[in-house]
Formats: structure tokens, sequence, C-alpha cells
């Protein structure tokens, strides 16, 4: 398998047990992406979930333009998410002001009762590199 595993740097502080972005065939993987900063986790994460996302969202951003793909390369996208009722339409609001042109990613969101360094909020993408349709 030839696959390309892109890495933000040795700098890069997110876990030593997955890559940053994984490129197997016409797809890129990035997974378990929270408000966390990329070069230093000790940085405190963002109090709220709007800023925690917006976090994710400019975290994404950096992790792409590494790996030479771009948002509009996203085909689905899975939001890990705490206090569900509490928080998912906050959420929503956060979500659409990234993808607020074109074409939409398929998306779900699941509760869940805890997350990574006491994170409200976590995000899986899969984005489509061939040119083919998508």
């Amino acid at each position: 398998m030839n696959d390309a595993v892109f890495s933000m740097s040795a700098a890069s502080k997110r876990s030593a047990l997955q890559s940053d972005v994984v490129i197997a065939g016409n797809l890129a993987f990035i997974s378990g992406l929270g408000p966390i900063d990329l070069r230093d986790d000790r940085v405190s994460l963002p109090e709220y979930v709007e800023a925690q996302i917006a976090k994710i969202f400019a975290n994404l951003e950096e992790l792409l333009a590494g790996a030479g793909l771009s948002k509009e390369q996203i085909v689905s996208v899975r939001i890990s998410l705490i206090d569900y009722g509490r928080l998912y339409e906050r959420m929503n609001v956060a979500y659409r002001d990234y993808f607020s042109s074109g074409r939409l990613p398929v998306r779900s969101c699941v509760g869940v009762s805890e997350l990574t360094r006491g994170a409200s909020v976590e995000m899986d993408f899969v984005l489509s590199t061939g040119t083919g349709r998508a």
C-alpha cells in the first residue's frame, strides 16, 4: 500500500498514536481533531463550544494546507459532542459558518459522555483527493 502520511512537524503535539493526515488512494482522512493547540497541547482549551469549533476548523485549515488539500474536498464529517441536547444547536451555528457556501459534506453527529482533555467537541474528516464525482 502506498499511503501518504503527513504530520504537522516534529513540534506537533498531537498524539503519537495517530498521523495528522493519511491519504489512501483517492481519499484523505483526518481523525480525532480537537480544539487543542497543535504545537503545544498544554495551552488551555477554549471554554465555549463555538470557540472550540473555530479552533478545530483553524487546525483543520493548517493540516489541509500542509497536505496540499482544501476544505472544498471534504466529503464527510463525523462530530462527537458532549452534552448533546444543550450544545447541538450552538454547534450547528458554528458549523454552518465554516461550510457557508457551496456543497455541504455529509455529516453525522453523535453524543458522547467524555472527550480528551475535557473538550466539548471533536471531529473526523474524509476528503476526496481524486477527480471523479465527489
